[in-house]
């Protein structure tokens, strides 16, 4: 596998409108809107895109190009969210942005696009996430109204009990990590809670003092405690990392996608991990992928060979990872918003190659 830290992310493909598409207070939550090259006049299938950043950073440019590529190659409008982060907002928070959203592209987006004599159809919509934008979307048959036509998990974890330290990779590579309170202090802002903590071209790694907060969720297994206690203030005002196992398994399951799908419908789901990834272990995709069967619902999981943590984050268009592996996923899960009447997967020089490079 080559060595990601010595890779530039590709250029980003051209956004054709930028929306503010909620506000909070004083937050200004925004999205962008990317659209195909053509448009025949029919109601084109949405595509939404929850970005990664371990629930704490990030934003809405940080996406995978060839997978933007071929959702716009198979006709979709792309629409591509930020949502409040952690901690200064709360897990709750960032679930009522997940959850609103979803009136936004039913009712806003149309509206937005008339102008353009562009057309949605707002009951065809694909939610794809990567990492913990992964987990997002597949919170969404939980939060949502109406059930996305289908969604497409990168990496992302289901079982938010098990998070553990997996001693390999970056995280292995680090040095241990330092959530002091002046750090802490440092890394947050809850005067204005942020929506958009940057996305670099280069990988940055974990140096930062706000990066410095998922290197301990990581290292020490906390993500579902930050998740759902989020960081603790003391009667001094200075802050610290919340305990673990200071919340309930109940209260975990909640938020854990293996075990919602036992009582809450799910869509279909494709899932995509590599077999070296760093932050979350495949047993997040395979034991889904049982749970799913077993409840009759519609799925396909891939595990990418040697392949670490966002490894299609730096992918070129045209590449091996967009033809071989994104390009198939892609294809799968807009089938599922694609249909009588709708736009149909045409064979294209985009279309993937008989062998994916993968094992299932």
């Amino acid at each position: 596998m080559a060595n990601s830290a010595s890779r530039i992310r590709p250029p980003a493909l051209p956004v054709s409108r930028t929306c503010i598409w909620k506000t909070v207070g004083e937050v200004r939550i925004a999205l962008d809107i990317y659209l195909p090259s053509s448009n025949d006049g029919t109601n084109h299938p949405i595509m939404l895109y929850i970005h990664g950043g371990g629930w704490i950073a990030s934003n809405k440019t940080d996406y995978s190009r060839p997978l933007f590529h071929k959702f716009l190659a198979l006709g979709f409008v792309i629409v591509s969210m930020d949502y409040r982060l952690l901690p200064e907002t709360t897990f709750d928070g960032q679930l009522e942005d997940i959850r609103d959203v979803e009136s936004w592209l039913k009712n806003n987006l149309p509206l937005e696009l008339e102008e353009i004599n562009f057309k949605v159809a707002t009951d065809k919509i694909v939610v794809a996430g990567a990492s913990a934008g992964a987990h997002l979307a597949l919170l969404t048959p939980k939060l949502w109204s109406t059930l996305p036509a289908s969604i497409l998990s990168l990496y992302g974890p289901t079982d938010m009990r098990r998070v553990p330290y997996l001693r390999r990779g970056r995280l292995s590579q680090c040095d241990a990590p330092s959530c002091t309170p002046e750090v802490l202090a440092a890394a947050t802002n809850y005067g204005k809670p942020p929506t958009d903590m940057g996305c670099s071209n280069i990988p940055l790694g974990f140096s930062t003092p706000r990066s410095q907060i998922n290197l301990m969720m990581f290292r020490e297994g906390l993500s579902a405690e930050v998740l759902l206690k989020g960081l603790i203030r003391g009667e001094d005002g200075a802050l610290r990392m919340p305990d673990k196992g200071s919340v309930t398994s109940e209260e975990i399951d909640e938020i854990s996608p293996l075990q919602l799908c036992q009582r809450i419908r799910y869509p279909p789901i494709y899932q995509v991990i590599g077999t070296s990834d760093d932050i979350f272990d495949t047993y997040h995709v395979t034991e889904f992928h049982d749970a799913l069967t077993a409840q009759g619902i519609h799925c396909e999981k891939v595990l990418v060979p040697e392949k670490g943590h966002a490894f299609d984050v730096y992918e070129k268009v045209g590449g091996e990872v967009h033809t071989k592996i994104l390009n198939p996923a892609a294809e799968w899960a807009a089938a599922f918003a694609l249909g009588p009447g709708g736009h149909r997967v045409r064979a294209t020089a985009d279309s993937p190659p008989e062998s994916p490079l993968c094992c299932c």
